[in-house]
Order: C-alpha cells, then sequence, then structure tokens
C-alpha cells in the first residue's frame, strides 16, 4: 500500500513538472533593438509576448523590474491612448489582468531613456494573477548605456598620384679644351717632323 502510494506520489510530482515545462515552452517574451544605447538619448524597442497554443490564463499580467545605476524611462502607450511609464509604474497592461489563449503576437512599441551610462539588467515577468502571480515566463535582459555615441572610423581611400618616368635622351655636349690623347698625337706629329728635318740636314752634309 505503501509502495503505490510513493509511486501515485511520483507520478504527480512529474505531471506537475510537465505541466510546467509545457506551458513555458507554450509563451516567449521577446525584446529588440537596434544599434547602441546612449545616455539621455531615445531608444526605440519592442517587448513581444507570443504564445503558440497556449492553455487559457484568463488574468495574466506583466511586471517589470529595473536594476542600475538610475531608473530609466520606458514608456508605452495602452490601447487607450494613454502613456505608461513602465519601470516607474513597474507593470503592463490593466490592473485586473488580461487573458492570453491560443497562437498570438502582442508587440508593444517602447521608447527607452537612460539618465546615466552603465550596465542595467531589466527582469520581464509574465504572472498570473490567479495563482498568486506565479511567473508563467520570464526574460532577462542586460543593456550597457554609453556616455556617448561611438563614433564611426571612416577610411578614406588615398589617392596615390602616379609618376611617369620619362627617359630623355642625353644628348653628348660639344668638346672645350684638349684632351691627353689629343696631346699624344700632337707629340708624335712634331717628333716626326723634327725626325724628318734631322734626316733632310744629315743628306746635305754627308
Amino acid at each position: 500500500m505503501k509502495k503505490s502510494k510513493l509511486i501515485i506520489c511520483i507520478m504527480l510530482i512529474l505531471l506537475m513538472i510537465t505541466t510546467c515545462v509545457y506551458a513555458e515552452s507554450q509563451l516567449a517574451i521577446e525584446v529588440s533593438y537596434e544599434g547602441s544605447v546612449v545616455k539621455n538619448e531615445e531608444k526605440a524597442a519592442t517587448i513581444v509576448l507570443a504564445g503558440t497554443d497556449a492553455t487559457l490564463h484568463s488574468k495574466v499580467r506583466i511586471k517589470v523590474t529595473v536594476t542600475g545605476p538610475a531608473t530609466p524611462k520606458l514608456m508605452a502607450t495602452d490601447s487607450e491612448q494613454h502613456e505608461i511609464d513602465i519601470a516607474e509604474v513597474g507593470y503592463w497592461g490593466p490592473e485586473q489582468g488580461f487573458a492570453i489563449q491560443g497562437t498570438f503576437q502582442n508587440t508593444t512599441p517602447v521608447r527607452a531613456t537612460f539618465p546615466q551610462a552603465g550596465d542595467y539588467t531589466i527582469k520581464i515577468d509574465l504572472i498570473d494573477l490567479e495563482q498568486d502571480s506565479t511567473v508563467l515566463v520570464t526574460k532577462t535582459v542586460s543593456i550597457t548605456v554609453l556616455d556617448e555615441s561611438p563614433v564611426t572610423n571612416t577610411v578614406q581611400n588615398a589617392v596615390t598620384n602616379e609618376t611617369t618616368n620619362t627617359v630623355q635622351n642625353v644628348q653628348q655636349l660639344p668638346k672645350t679644351g684638349t684632351s691627353i690623347v689629343d696631346y699624344g698625337i700632337y707629340f708624335a706629329i712634331g717628333v716626326a717632323v723634327i725626325y724628318c728635318f734631322y734626316m733632310l740636314k744629315k743628306k746635305r752634309m754627308g
């Protein structure tokens, strides 16, 4: 008998775990934005709550918890065109909750402004008000806020001027003065002339 009760307890625990895991897989929260987040600059973002064949939850609400060096503004507009600071209020959705079921995708545009630079954590929980605020699905987003916009370095193409080397034909300059070769020729001619005079004079004397 005790063994049967133990088996039943184990089966109930497994059933509860399976139900929780299945509920988690039915629902999802996604947060998206583009580019860097800069101090005191408004950043557009979206929070998406999606379900796939989700079971009925008659009264749910989104809880938002922000930790960081300062409290940002997370502005959203409800169905009655009222602007609400989600970070200040801490919740999104009517106080009495709203119903979700089946396959759906609810997109909420948010305008975020962070007054100080630093690291922030935004935790978004979908809670069931009928089950003592049980968390059905959660999403945690880490954001680093910069002091100023990052500088984009633009690499400019350097224009290289191509130099065309022109080989000019160098003309030989006209000679000026007398070279050593010329002196040698003149000396040989002078010796030959002297030798001729000497031979003529020798013949006359003989």
